[in-house]
């Protein structure tokens, strides 16, 4: 919520730069303690707490210039743009550590992602950032904060869309990047690291329904689409709990991908397309709150249920509760359905 603030409030490039410059502090200090072999849990976790508050101070300024630098009618192909970027970091990032890791060591992996970092600096001491124009008297964090949450309680559409985000954050999201590891290992018989081949199918999914985006831009009825696309995958995940041959996910995890691409594109793109540039940071650093930080509390609860009525039941008793949701927004709100 701060780095929201921070967002509407600062300059943004300053912001950028901070973060990627104390990003490439915490993996040189990661790499520094693995090989001088003083990595404790400890010293871990300090850096995954670290390299977590690097990541998601930044993500608001990313988010929010998006619509800054490009033009209305290609707002959605932008996102999906930035969609495919980081959908080939999930597919990629994992294969291209073990091979680093393989031939330097875990030290050798963290060295290298400080050097992508550093690359990464270099482009963004190039770019130009409009600044804000007029702002209004700063005010406490909480009153910048509670403008952003009055925006959202009054523009219904908004409020359905993180509805729905909110939803899928503590169901979906959590049943298929966490539990589905535990399912597989526990009730398929296969080592938790086989999780990684069905990722990397979905993200493949992923990237091909967001070159459509990109490709096709200002499509019309977006809110009717992204309504979709979270039933498709909700389906696709129910069918997941379902399955008991490690083979059998394979098509649903990529059917999962097609209609995500669909899903993360439309959402990010209606919200930021009904929000006043103002407020574009604290809309999008609750944006990342919703997406990103419910997916452990999500996944918490999922491993409570799981140890009750098993892994396949809990993933599919979760689907069907976004599904639900869902399914019933998209019968009762016509007007979101046209949306975009």
């Amino acid at each position: 919520l701060h780095a929201g603030v921070w967002a509407d409030r600062h300059d943004r490039r300053t912001i950028l730069i901070v973060t990627q410059c104390a990003a490439g502090a915490v993996m040189v200090g990661t790499a520094v303690l693995i090989s001088s072999g003083r990595a404790t849990m400890g010293w871990v976790l300090a850096a995954a707490l670290l390299a977590g508050a690097t990541s998601t101070i930044g993500q608001p300024v990313r988010a929010a210039l998006i619509p800054i630098l490009v033009k209305r009618e290609q707002l959605f192909s932008a996102i999906a743009v930035n969609a495919l970027a980081m959908t080939a970091s999930m597919i990629l990032g994992p294969v291209i550590a073990k091979l680093v890791g393989d031939q330097f060591g875990f030290d050798g992996a963290f060295w290298f992602q400080a050097i992508l970092l550093g690359i990464g600096l270099l482009f963004l001491l190039r770019l130009e950032v409009p600044l804000h124009g007029e702002l209004p008297p700063k005010r406490p964090m909480v009153h910048e904060t509670i403008d952003a949450l009055r925006h959202l309680r009054e523009d219904r559409h908004l409020r359905t869309l993180f509805l729905l985000l909110s939803v899928a954050g503590v169901t979906i999201n959590p049943a298929v990047l966490v539990t589905l590891q535990a399912f597989v290992k526990d009730e398929l018989g296969r080592p938790s690291g086989d999780v990684a081949p069905l990722l990397a199918v979905m993200g493949v999914g992923i990237a091909i329904s967001s070159a459509f985006v990109m490709r096709k831009g200002d499509m019309a009825n977006k809110g009717a689409l992204f309504q979709r696309a979270m039933m498709t995958g909700s389906v696709m995940t129910i069918l997941m709990g379902r399955t008991n041959e490690y083979w059998q996910l394979f098509p649903l995890v990529l059917g999962m991908g097609l209609a995500g691409g669909f899903y993360l594109n439309m959402n990010q793109g209606l919200i930021q397309a009904n929000t006043p540039q103002p407020l574009m940071g604290r809309v999008m650093g609750l944006y990342t709150l919703v997406q990103a930080g419910l997916l452990p509390i999500g996944a918490l609860l999922l491993g409570l249920i799981a140890s009750q009525i098993g892994t396949g039941n809990a993933i599919s008793g979760a689907a069907a509760v976004g599904l639900s949701v869902v399914v019933t927004t998209y019968v009762r709100n016509t007007e979101l359905r046209r949306l975009g």
